[in-house]
């Protein structure tokens, strides 16, 4: 291993390839009318996005697989190095993550998810509702919402560094998803049942504390019956991020994308009014200019103002 990547480094250029320009130097050369900011969207795009991404250039659609496959071709008669996205520290960094939030093993978690629920349905289910026992429910609901966006970030980054090599690593956190999700609904549940005066909606919370204490009794890998969680109503063995083939690193590119676009749409909206100003200001200082004044009026006209 030592003597592999020593060959590699010896190969290596002596500098660094910028990627990010070699796809701009690309865009450009297809697209010459392309704008600045928008280039640097579509570059963005190419590195990150999924093959289903559809990318914009000068408003017209573009399938982002056939861009990046042109880009490829540009990149080997270059003799340039295709990878563009560095993967090697993407697992050390899930298992950190996991680590500040598990202790000394991932499933110690697991069953502190358990155990809280349990609590929790016990609390709410002793005659008397506190501000304590709702601060303690809705900070586990909050908890869970946070944890699943950890637990989807690792599962793109060990997906990312190669799926086989860290496919334990997966199966355990699916695992683990899918019984915070069943946690979060039994939790979520509570708040409909606690008050009634109802039997059997007395003996549902009954069995949702059964069911916590089962599976604090059970071994790590214990999968709990179809028919049981399907009869409580907390199955979610049929959300699609934990079907066997679902990527979670084309999920992450896509969220990332998604809110990098939201974010340069915010910025060009709250920097229309500022441009506006500025027009003023000069216009101000000039002296009048009727072409400035009808462009203004042009611009709040076509806004609805």
């Amino acid at each position: 291993m030592p003597a592999d990547n020593t060959a590699q480094t010896q190969a290596s250029p002596t500098t660094d390839i910028n990627y990010y320009l070699v796809i701009q130097k690309y865009l450009k050369k297809q697209y010459p009318n392309i704008e600045k900011q928008e280039a640097n969207t579509v570059c963005r795009e190419i590195v990150f996005a999924p093959n289903t991404y559809i990318s914009k250039i000068n408003n017209a659609s573009k399938p982002i697989k056939s861009l990046r496959e042109n880009l490829a071709d540009f990149i080997e008669r270059d003799k340039a190095n295709n990878e563009f996205i560095p993967y090697s520290l993407d697992a050390e960094i899930a298992d950190l993550i996991e680590k500040n939030n598990c202790e000394t093993s991932s499933m110690n978690e697991y069953y502190r998810w358990i155990s809280a629920t349990a609590d929790i349905l016990r609390h709410m289910n002793d005659g008397e509702i506190t501000h304590e026992d709702v601060g303690e429910r809705n900070e586990f609901i909050n908890m869970s919402y946070d944890r699943e966006a950890e637990i989807l970030l690792c599962l793109a980054l060990y997906e990312g560094a190669g799926k086989a090599a860290n496919k334990a690593k997966m199966d355990t956190l699916k695992f683990k998803l899918a019984r915070l999700r069943e946690m979060r609904s039994i939790v979520r549940n509570t708040s409909t049942l606690v008050n009634s005066k109802k039997l059997e909606d007395r003996t549902q919370i009954q069995e949702y504390y059964n069911y916590c204490t089962n599976l604090l009794a059970q071994k790590e890998n214990y999968i709990p019956n179809f028919n049981l969680i399907l009869n409580l109503n907390i199955n979610h063995s049929n959300d699609e991020d934990l079907e066997e083939d679902y990527s979670y690193i084309n999920y992450l590119h896509q969220v990332v994308l998604e809110m990098m676009r939201k974010l340069e749409e915010a910025s060009k909206a709250n920097q229309r009014p500022q441009q506006q100003e500025n027009i003023i200001n000069q216009t101000e200082a000039s002296g009048p200019n009727i072409e400035i004044e009808q462009f203004l009026n042009n611009v709040q006209e076509n806004e609805g103002r």
